[in-house]
């Protein structure tokens, strides 16, 4: 399967691996790094990538069958912050007009979050330039060193930037049930899943299914303990120096995790609409069916 390096997000994996559930399930696992899971999937070098099922409705109208088949959080722990240099100057989304925001990379899940913000206070895409400045150390580095206006900032990453900088502004923030309302429309807002292909999943089900009880055992044990037990189980190397952050990052993740992995009936509709901001061809799309993106199956066999 294929991961980002973001070690909150998908920590919940991770911890399947580290924790042992994958053996439990007689599951070998081989996790491969890089921000192109979906570009993995559809090539075929993995089974399974981190994504969400905005790609997947993305990629159903380019008539490649993906379904997400496990939800891990409720809403994206992700915000909206603006550069030291232009505190005072910029006081909210709507002044970021002619300004240069930072994103992971053009097309990826927190360009198309930076595309939905815009839309909801009346500027469009073309309104900001966007620079690809991936995410973590050097998405906080492109931030702190004015080489963007503002950037969107992705678990951990926000709260060292907070940390770091105590008049740190966040002109918008879905980490909170109230954030995510003011940005999404929506308590729920199903973002972040795993993913792979129809027919994969169609061939492998039994696989499928003890992949997903893995992951699911690992978001109940990460519930279920603290954030110091949590983080001295995550990768060393996706631990931040500033274990505060960390820290913090985690009880947020905690805070979002879905109860049971199942994809909300709501769901499928809210992403359409999120998706279709930054993508004509879902915008366009007659025939798209929402149930074919999606599966609970594998979440729900016993």
């Amino acid at each position: 399967m294929a991961l980002p390096r973001d070690g909150i997000t998908w920590l919940p994996v991770r911890l399947a691996n580290t924790l042992g559930y994958f053996g439990e399930q007689n599951l070998k696992i081989s996790i491969s790094d890089g921000g192109k899971g979906m570009e993995s999937l559809l090539g075929g070098s993995v089974d399974v990538a981190s994504g969400s099922l905005a790609q997947a409705i993305q990629v159903a109208t380019e008539g490649r069958a993906v379904r997400s088949f496990l939800l891990l959080y409720t809403r994206p722990t992700m915000a909206l912050a603006l550069a030291p240099a232009v505190t005072g100057n910029i006081k909210d989304v709507a002044g970021l007009k002619n300004h240069i925001v930072g994103i992971a990379s053009p097309g990826s899940p927190i360009h198309q979050q930076l595309n939905f913000i815009l839309s909801n206070y009346g500027l469009s895409p073309e309104d900001v330039s966007v620079v690809s400045i991936g995410v973590g150390p050097s998405s906080l580095a492109a931030l702190e060193h004015g080489k963007v206006d503002a950037a969107i900032l992705a678990g951990s990453a926000i709260n060292t930037f907070e940390r770091r900088n105590p008049g740190a502004v966040l002109v918008a923030d879905s980490r909170s049930i109230e954030g995510a309302r003011k940005v999404f429309g929506t308590d729920v807002f199903p973002f972040t899943s795993l993913v792979a292909q129809d027919s994969w999943l169609k061939a492998n089900p039994d696989t499928a299914r003890r992949f997903a009880t893995s992951v699911l055992k690992a978001m109940a044990w990460m519930r279920s303990h603290s954030a110091q037990e949590v983080r001295a189980n995550m990768p060393e190397r996706d631990r931040l120096p500033d274990a505060e952050a960390d820290l913090e990052a985690i009880r947020q993740a905690q805070s979002t995790l879905s109860p049971d992995g199942v994809m909300p009936e709501s769901g499928p509709d809210v992403m359409r609409k999120f998706i279709a901001v930054s993508s004509e061809k879902v915008r366009t799309a007659k025939n798209l069916d929402l149930t074919k993106v999606y599966t609970n199956d594998f979440v729900t066999a016993k």
